[in-house]
């Protein structure tokens, strides 16, 4: 990386389940190019199931918002990047603050829609019905093979569904104001995602109004993994230190330069 970031503080976002786990890679890279990094526990998380199926969406925005307040205090610019839920609580900060660039790493709008048809689990229609039946839903923990090629932690052999709801309603709301947002903006995706298909990071860079946007595509090659985790993935986490500082650096001066453009 040509330019230091140094006088601006990047807000490392983890995803949904998850846990700061995720981003210690990236905020490390973002460390050594100049930031001060702030990467937050968010409410539910880290603690128990029950506890993550109590909070939704409006508890994790205003931890996010509260910690790049905090942010702004200690540094001239912040930059915001998110995995997953992560990504979609940067652009989510988009619309209520003025980040200096943000990366949606791997972000989704949506997780599944009838058209064209795009669904990974037929289930999700349900979820208003389903959450009533059973709020903790059982799911497969991932196997060591996978947690090898991307390591990951957070919430295993359950998924709440209220939490699940609140992040399905996070979605309508961001994806409604995505307008608002006005930030340089980097999105990265694999197109094979088993979780977020590519089509919303597509749909992100489309409808967003930032002067400067670029969709990243980073392809990987197996199948025993979701190809979700770019962040801690052995085939990507390298590259996504790299774009994520290249960007924050470079994403302002070009807006800068698209807003004086005649």
């Amino acid at each position: 990386m040509d330019r230091p970031l140094a006088g601006g503080a990047a807000l490392c976002i983890h995803g949904f389940g998850s846990t700061p786990f995720e981003m210690l890679g990236l905020a490390g890279a973002l460390e050594r190019a100049g930031c001060i990094v702030g990467t937050p526990l968010l409410p539910g998380h880290g603690t128990s199931p029950e506890d993550w199926n109590r909070t939704g969406f409006d508890h994790w925005a205003g931890a996010v918002e509260r910690e790049y307040d905090r942010l702004a205090g200690l540094a001239e610019r912040v930059f915001v990047c998110g995995l997953s839920m992560g990504g979609l609580l940067a652009l989510h900060l988009g619309v209520v603050r003025r980040p200096a660039a943000i990366a949606a790493l791997a972000a989704p709008v949506f997780l599944y829609r009838f058209y064209p048809l795009e669904m990974s689990d037929w289930r999700l229609p349900f979820l208003p019905l389903l959450r009533r039946v059973r709020p903790l839903w059982p799911t497969a923990p991932g196997g060591a093979e996978s947690r090898r090629i991307a390591p990951w932690q957070g919430y295993e052999g359950v998924i709440g569904l209220g939490a699940l709801a609140g992040l399905m309603d996070g979605m309508r709301r961001v994806r409604a104001r995505l307008g608002a947002v006005t930030a340089p903006l980097l999105a990265v995706h694999c197109p094979h995602d088993a979780t977020v298909p590519l089509s919303s990071s597509m749909t992100i860079v489309a409808g967003v109004s930032s002067p400067v946007r670029r969709l990243e595509l980073l392809p990987i090659a197996e199948r025993v993994t979701s190809r979700h985790l770019l962040t801690t993935h052995r085939d990507t986490r390298a590259r996504v230190e790299r774009l994520v500082p290249e960007f924050f650096a470079c994403g302002p001066e070009l807006a800068q330069g698209a807003a004086g453009a005649p």
